[in-house]
């Protein structure tokens, strides 16, 4: 991405796509009538479209924030932004086994959640919506379908996932804003300069730029 910097141009240039998304998005969800997708599609298009709403809805927190001065507080939503940008164009590419993976790396998910609530000691036992989930994964697993396979093995991983589009580079500032999703030196020294350091020389967090 040789065009882009960290940079009040660079920022500028991403406030102006925001704004031109959410115009887009706000004439499309403005339909009296609903949104309806065409019979051949109805297996991808409703996923593609909570996950349009859900990248236009954050775009629009990021923009509200970075103008506040206060990109860095929505690092996470960025990440959350980037990963559904990619993971539409991989639903559009893999069709209808894609949203089946989707529903395997969700029923993965959910599993992995109930394991965590008996760990807590949650009286879950005989649940059903957990016996549901596992017969589907028995399913999966006695018949395995080798795209729906890879799929879910791309969708598990961000990195994975933009490499399999060859966006290796758009990866780097997913990278770079996780110091900002967790307990890091970066977010420990967002409010405060070591003794002896410049203000105008604090490494810079995402979204002070805007």
């Amino acid at each position: 991405m040789p065009d882009f910097a960290h940079d009040e141009a660079t920022a500028r240039r991403a406030l102006d796509v925001i704004d031109q998304l959410l115009a887009a998005r706000n004439e499309m969800a403005s339909g009296v009538g609903g949104v309806g997708f065409l019979r051949e599609h109805q297996a991808v298009a409703p996923v593609a479209w909570s996950w349009w709403m859900l990248i236009s809805d954050s775009a629009r927190v990021v923009a509200e924030a970075a103008k506040n001065g206060n990109g860095f507080v929505v690092a996470p939503v960025m990440r959350n932004l980037m990963t559904h940008a990619v993971a539409m164009a991989w639903l559009i590419d893999g069709g209808g086994a894609a949203v089946q993976a989707v529903d395997a790396y969700s029923d993965d998910q959910l599993l992995k959640l109930i394991t965590n609530a008996k760990r807590a000691g949650w009286d879950v036992e005989g649940d059903e919506v957990e016996a549901k989930v596992r017969a589907a994964v028995d399913e999966r697993t006695a018949y395995p379908d080798l795209e729906v396979v890879r799929l879910t093995n791309e969708i598990r991983n961000t990195a994975d996932l933009m490499a399999a589009f060859g966006e290796q580079e758009g990866y780097l500032p997913y990278r770079h804003l996780s110091s900002y999703s967790h307990t890091t030196r970066e977010t420990a020294q967002l409010y405060s300069i070591p003794p002896g350091l410049a203000a105008g020389n604090c490494a810079t967090s995402p979204g002070r730029a805007a």
